[in-house]
């Protein structure tokens, strides 16, 4: 194991709500690091569960747990960041696997680019049986160029330099809940490269509890991808960042939402979205997400369909 402590500290922050039967796998994983210079910040947004009995056996001095009221996973990010002594810090699920080369190839990434402010490591996704579903890397040395395609991250492959996180939080907004990184990815790009690598380095875990699943309602989907398009507008650099590609992101958004709904079974609220969608931007009718939501509508899925 790695124990220059000349090199950069560390912060590993992470949320957790309800993950008692979780979280455990996920600490264990990270403390399999081959890089020794970090610490674990754990916390707690308000869970009823066993969360902190399961977490009382870890008591090594870089492992801390703190407990708020539940007030959504932005929120319990940005605490944790707030207490963060590392000059990184990596958002990890409470729920997801890290593989013992995370942090080293963060540190890589670091020396490479002379401190940079914010970067991406190689994630995967996989189901319980650890099936490996989707590989995600990329195809430039930075992200910042396909943004407005859709959210090619998540929080657990992303490091933000300290500094530059608590200028940067993340928005507390409820209604934005699951979609409040994508946010962030946004405002980060519109100010700062955001370089990558290919190299895999931890995996997101695929369950019937993640919020991606649950908040597939017709109340919670609307307001969060609305949301997203209205802090775009709002925010003349992000607006500046997306450029002439800005309606084109709005129309993705917007088509991205028809076919969670159309999938979700919500026929009409998918037909409205997929105009307005059409709307901004005809180039969407070119996209893999207006076929998902074609066929969902389509006679041969109606019998799945909520009216």
């Amino acid at each position: 194991m790695d124990k220059d402590i000349t090199s950069p500290f560390f912060s590993i922050v992470i949320p957790t709500y309800n993950r008692a039967l979780l979280i455990g796998k996920t600490i264990d994983s990270i403390l399999q690091q081959q890089y020794a210079n970090y610490e674990i910040i754990v916390v707690d947004d308000g869970s009823n569960d066993n969360t902190e009995e399961i977490l009382k056996k870890y008591s090594a001095t870089n492992f801390t747990y703190v407990k708020k009221e539940n007030g959504e996973r932005a929120a319990a990010r940005n605490y944790g960041t707030k207490l963060a002594k590392g000059k990184y810090i990596n958002w990890f699920d409470s729920d997801d696997i890290m593989f013992p080369n995370h942090i080293t190839e963060a540190r890589k990434m670091i020396r490479k680019y002379n401190e940079v402010e914010i970067f991406a490591l190689g994630f995967q996704v996989q189901n319980n049986n650890g099936t490996i579903v989707q590989r995600s890397t990329y195809s430039l040395p930075t992200i910042n160029k396909i943004m407005y395609r859709g959210n090619h991250l998540a929080c657990n492959p992303v490091f933000v330099r300290r500094d530059i996180a608590l200028q940067n939080l993340f928005n507390e907004d409820r209604a934005l809940t699951v979609s409040e990184d994508f946010e962030l990815w946004l405002r980060m790009a519109a100010r700062f490269p955001i370089y990558c690598t290919n190299t895999i380095t931890s995996a997101l875990i695929i369950h019937n509890e993640r919020s991606m699943i649950t908040m597939n309602t017709e109340e919670k989907l609307i307001p969060r991808f609305e949301k997203v398009n209205q802090l775009v507008i709002d925010d003349k650099r992000v607006a500046q960042f997306l450029g002439t590609k800005k309606e084109l992101f709005l129309a993705i958004n917007y088509m991205l939402l028809s076919s969670t709904l159309a999938i979700a079974g919500y026929k009409k609220q998918a037909i409205n979205f997929s105009f307005k969608a059409i709307g901004l931007s005809k180039l969407v009718l070119f996209k893999k997400t207006f076929f998902v939501t074609v066929w969902y509508l389509s006679p041969f899925k109606r019998s799945h369909l909520k009216n």
